[in-house]
């Protein structure tokens, strides 16, 4: 990639940010709605600002916050829980089967001609598909899908691990039930949005890769 960063490291800004939103929105519920709402707003500007200036402890915090969560759940529970499948939940293990037949700009004979039968079984699906991809990759509609999905992905992963325990215990520290309960209504909300945003982001970077692979001369 022409700026030597992975797509991980250029996520890690709108990671950081969801990070800070979540925590913003629980001291809303938990801590001091009267006060953040007192607070002008160059005030909670410089504040969230000061949360995200990279060598303070909050920024500290964040970042490793942040890398516990995405790194408590395994992969295969990771891309259940965000693709809603049990068996084979990436697209990539129905880019032949699913993906590529239904997308008007994949020529599924062209590429039967160029990689020989295509397998029906998932994981040799994904296997393929993975094969092929390695040879796009660094096309930028596959980028921007790929960046796109896993940015969706990591910050509905994170929702989903706080969707129960921070509802809970801002139960506990504000006695309110019915402002947690709307408030874990919203966290769940939050991430089914981002479900279905990260099967569409990556639903569409396997059309594109299959699109590049049965268009090459």
């Amino acid at each position: 990639m022409a700026d030597g960063k992975s797509l991980k490291e250029q996520n890690a800004v709108l990671i950081r940010a969801a990070m800070i939103g979540h925590i913003v929105a629980f001291a809303w519920i938990a801590a001091e709605p009267l006060h953040l709402l007192s607070m002008n707003g160059p005030a909670l500007v410089a504040r969230l600002e000061a949360a995200a200036v990279p060598g303070t402890a909050a920024f500290g915090l964040i970042v490793v916050a942040s890398l516990l969560l995405l790194g408590l759940i395994n992969p295969n529970w990771r891309d259940r829980i965000m693709h809603w499948r049990w068996h084979d939940p990436l697209p990539g293990c129905r880019a032949f089967t699913s993906v590529g037949p239904h997308s008007s700009h994949v020529d599924m004979e062209l590429l039967e001609a160029q990689y020989g039968p295509l397998p029906l079984a998932g994981k040799e699906q994904n296997k393929l598909f993975y094969r092929i991809y390695r040879e796009f990759r660094d096309d930028v509609g596959v980028l921007d899908a790929h960046g796109r999905y896993l940015a969706a992905r990591d910050i509905g992963l994170i929702t989903a691990l706080v969707v129960v325990p921070l509802p809970v215990l801002a139960w506990w520290a504000s006695g309110n039930g019915k402002h947690a309960l709307v408030y874990g209504v919203v966290l769940f909300l939050l991430y089914m949005l981002c479900a279905v945003a990260a099967k569409n982001y990556s639903w569409r970077m396997v059309q594109h890769v299959l699109a590049l692979a049965s268009s090459k001369a």
